[in-house]
């Protein structure tokens, strides 16, 4: 087993102990710290001293005692848990040690379990060792970094149904199908007289055909499951003073972006992280849209422009008291309506029917945001880009940039595979296709996976994880 730390590449063998704080750093109540390996019994009953004898202690149980130095000072009262593999999370003994959250103690306490012999552990190392070990497929091991890092409730919830093994158990089943349909025409082209085992072009097309549909819902879902991972970009554009910093202010609840009279106030984008309804919402406040002669205002709005064009929902935010002039007029035509929601803000001072009917069908609130009037009906419009009819949040699996870029290739395969046989009428060319599509697949769960794919996954996992 290989790591890279800081660019040296460290090899461990497979029975190596090792250790590391898997609480933050810094100052707490209390720190954690986690041995794995085959001497975490013997390293941990040198250190720690209780009423009894460390190999009595039952699997699973916590308790009391102290860590001793070389002198058999006491460095911390602690709580231990021992647990015996293979019921642990890397499937190996581990020890768990429990003290005060001062980080001179922990230095020491670690200190000790070092001299020995544990090692320090690699970012990511106790849960690559669970993959390793079998404990866990790779899609559920990158869940953990999820878990971890999840924003909302609801982001939550996902990471937890893929660390659960839901996203493994679904890729699991569908390459297992390929699989299966693979083998029926091996039987099928080498074993001709196994008539029981053997499958007609037609129906090996129809089940391919059944495959890259399964492959297709997890396509579909993926883009509202990387909002859930990854939060929703929303722009909030519009001409000058038109309010956009005050309906940001209004949605968050504090005075985050500066609100004055004068045009031009913000002159870069302020990105503002918040959760709608369990969904994270990234909110980006830009420079108002104008013509102008300022150098550094130019330079802002062009940053303007690429947020609208990069976000997946756009608040336009207009000003009912200047009407459809040349500047608002021109604002709407050069954006996209189907991902826009028109807010005609300071309608208690106007009504604004003239930008309304120039909009036409497209979406719109009347606001006032001074008054906080139309700041919720906003949030309803945009939380409505993500609760599309159809897409059923609890039933999303794919939320994964790395797996989403697999899948698709598979799809590809698949879907190469069923045109080349329906063209040629092959079966073999059937074949050839549906064994890269289950190399693909694999490549998600870590069954068809390579050294430099699983590297890569686990240098991104913190220290103690």
């Amino acid at each position: 087993m290989a790591f890279v730390i800081e660019g040296i590449i460290i090899m461990r063998e497979k029975e190596t102990t090792i250790a590391a704080v898997s609480t933050p750093p810094g100052s707490g109540g209390i720190s954690s710290i986690k041995i794995s390996g085959a001497d975490a019994f013997a390293i941990v009953s040198k250190i720690f001293s209780f009423r009894g004898k460390f190999e009595d202690i039952e699997t699973h149980r916590v308790i009391y005692g102290k860590i001793l130095n070389d002198d058999g000072d006491t460095i911390d009262e602690v709580l231990v848990l021992k647990m015996k593999a293979p019921a642990t999370y890397t499937k190996e003994d581990i020890v768990e040690i429990q003290c005060h959250g001062n980080p001179v103690i922990v230095s020491k306490i670690l200190e000790l379990i070092f001299k020995r012999g544990a090692l320090p552990a690699a970012p990511g190392e106790f849960t690559k060792r669970a993959f390793m070990n079998g404990r866990i497929d790779l899609s559920q091991a990158e869940a953990v970094m999820d878990v971890i890092n999840s924003a909302t409730i609801k982001s939550e919830r996902s990471a937890i149904r893929q660390l659960e093994g839901r996203t493994g158990n679904s890729i699991k089943e569908i390459r297992s199908k390929i699989i299966e349909l693979l083998s029926h025409i091996s039987v099928t082209i080498d074993y001709p007289e196994y008539e029981d085992e053997a499958i007609s072009l037609e129906k090996a097309m129809a089940e391919a055909g059944e495959i890259k549909t399964q492959i297709e819902v997890l396509v579909e879902n993926f883009d509202t499951g990387k909002i859930l991972r990854e939060g929703l970009d929303v722009a909030v554009i519009g001409p000058p003073n038109a309010g956009k910093s005050t309906f940001i202010n209004k949605v968050i609840g504090e005075e985050k972006a500066i609100v004055t009279h004068i045009p031009g106030t913000t002159r870069d984008v302020l990105e503002i992280h918040f959760s709608l309804k369990g969904f994270p919402i990234v909110l980006h406040d830009t420079a108002g849209i104008h013509e102008t002669d300022d150098f550094i205002e130019k330079i802002g709005i062009e940053k303007s422009y690429e947020t609208r064009d990069k976000s997946q929902v756009i608040v336009m935010v207009l000003d009912a008291t200047r009407g459809l002039d040349g500047e608002t007029r021109s604002l709407i035509e050069q954006t996209n309506p189907a991902k826009t929601i028109f807010a005609i803000n300071k309608t208690d001072m106007a009504h604004g029917d003239d930008i309304i009917r120039h909009i036409g069908s497209s979406k719109y609130v009347k606001c006032s945001f001074i008054n906080n009037d139309g700041t919720d009906k906003v949030l309803d419009a945009v939380h409505s880009f993500i609760s599309r009819p159809g897409i059923e949040i609890d039933s999303i699996s794919v939320t994964n940039q790395r797996h989403k870029m697999h899948i698709d290739k598979a799809l590809d395969h698949i879907s190469d595979a069923i045109e080349a046989s329906r063209s040629n009428g092959f079966l073999d060319l059937l074949s050839i296709d549906l064994t890269h599509a289950a190399e693909e697949l694999g490549k998600i769960t870590g069954e068809s996976a390579g050294e430099d794919i699983i590297e890569n996954i686990f240098k991104n996992f913190c220290v103690g994880k």
